[in-house]
């Protein structure tokens, strides 16, 4: 038998949109593979996938070695690089796996062994399509994911989820969580996020204090699964956790500023994307070198009941 281990991204979302095409490969050869997982996202990967994993650190000098070990220990045949990075390439040439498989970007051509175009990194298409050339996988529409259940937690059933977060910067955190809060009319709010994106669910609580809860923080990722596969909808800006409820088959609006919903948008049926088409959009900058962040204010919170309506 065949012994393969992938190499997921390192971004939740990344992660997530990876994942949704590796649980599509047949039974015999998931069980006959080993994901090599960032260790943030490996106990949500454990609630969503079932499959092996080895939780991957690098982080220092040690976790590096610690890492290189347990993958040399289980003697794969092949891996499959998803991350593009030249240090992912080193990873993967230092565990002395024979065949080594990836985008042939950031001049690590020479630690591969099955050397993909570079351009197959190509932003005017969605990224799946991408990740199932290196996993040599048939590509699906994002549309036709159905979802992988998880047990909701009752406790927030049929509530609205707000995740007005975003890591990788300013360019795509939408300010209109509150004002949206106050149209939905007596609906039950639930923020979820990091403990970065507290002011923005201090807002939400603020214009509508008897209907919001701020959990910001105070969740873990499959925690925050859990909410949100009992919710009725989740309302998130281009991040994590909007990728994480489209891969629970949830209702999701996802708001895009800097970047593409056409890269990068949610998969599912149940899904609605919200981006304004500015000159300099989509410009994949973590701030707006314009300063004035039209992508994110041209969308208004009518325009996101709009969206969810189409959902509901």
């Amino acid at each position: 038998m065949n012994k393969s281990a992938i190499l997921l991204p390192n971004w939740i979302g990344d992660m997530l949109l990876a994942l949704s095409l590796v649980m599509k490969m047949p039974e015999e050869k998931r069980v006959s593979t080993t994901l090599l997982v960032p260790r943030h996202m490996a106990d949500l990967v454990k609630v969503l996938s079932g499959m092996q994993q080895i939780t991957y650190a690098r982080r220092t000098a040690g976790e590096r070695k610690s890492t290189i070990a347990a993958v040399r220990q289980k003697a794969f045949d092949s891996v499959y690089l998803l991350p593009y990075s030249f240090s992912s390439a080193l990873f993967a040439y230092r565990t002395g796996i024979a065949r080594r498989r990836g985008l042939s970007r950031e001049m690590r051509g020479l630690l591969l062994t099955e050397r993909l175009p570079g351009n197959l990194r190509d932003k005017s298409r969605h990224i799946t399509r991408e990740y199932a050339a290196i996993l040599n996988v048939p590509f699906t529409e994002p549309e036709l994911w159905q979802g992988v259940p998880v047990a909701p937690d009752p406790e927030y059933r049929n509530c609205v989820v707000f995740c007005p977060g975003a890591e990788y910067g300013p360019a795509k955190k939408w300010m209109g969580f509150a004002g949206l809060a106050r149209l939905l009319d007596g609906e039950r709010i639930v923020v979820l996020g990091t403990e970065s994106d507290r002011q923005a669910a201090r807002d939400v609580v603020h214009a509508v204090p008897d209907r919001a809860l701020d959990l910001t923080g105070k969740t873990t990722l499959p925690e925050a699964a859990a909410i949100m596969s009992a919710a009725r909808l989740v309302v998130s800006n281009d991040s994590g956790l909007m990728h994480l409820a489209g891969y629970l088959g949830r209702p999701v609006a996802g708001i895009f500023g800097s970047t593409s919903p056409v890269w990068t948008r949610p998969i599912g049926a149940k899904t609605s994307v919200l981006f304004s088409k500015e000159p300099c959009a989509p410009c994949f900058q973590r701030t707006c070198r314009y300063g004035h962040y039209r992508c994110l204010h041209e969308t208004g919170p009518h325009d996101v009941i709009q969206a969810m309506q189409t959902l509901c």
